[in-house]
């Protein structure tokens, strides 16, 4: 797959957030990441910058033994997409989550979500990865 200098640069730019911001959710790096204005579009944190500081310190009390796993990333133009796994705890099947991002000026400026729980059993031996 071919990406321009730029897309490769996005699709770095967000796997670093996710590795030093949101997999752990560390607050101190949101204005890192996040642009001034950022507009939030997910189901579990409110509007902007302090949306997600509040969701941060949620997530960070409630899920101790919390893992998460990038399964697939893809970048088009301003737009990276991440396929995340996400394990809250022994024993959890988890949740396959879609983020994809929207960045201007170097920074995440929007965000979205989908989220599936992941079922005991499967109605086939495919895996949901």
């Amino acid at each position: 797959m071919s990406r321009t200098p730029q897309e490769q640069a996005n699709l770095d730019f967000c796997t670093r957030m996710y590795n030093e911001m949101l997999f752990k959710f560390d607050a101190s790096k949101i204005d890192e990441f996040l642009a001034d204005g950022y507009i939030q579009h997910s189901t579990a944190a409110s509007e902007g910058k302090e949306g997600l500081r509040d969701f941060f310190e949620n997530r960070a009390s409630r899920f101790k033994d919390i893992s998460f796993s990038i399964k697939a990333s893809f970048v088009d133009g301003d737009f990276t997409i991440f396929h995340i796994h996400t394990v809250r705890f022994p024993g959890d099947p988890g949740m396959s989550i879609i983020d994809y991002f929207r960045l201007e000026d170097g920074k995440v400026k929007e965000h979205w979500e989908v989220l599936q729980e992941i079922p005991e059993t499967l109605p086939h031996s495919n895996g949901i990865f």
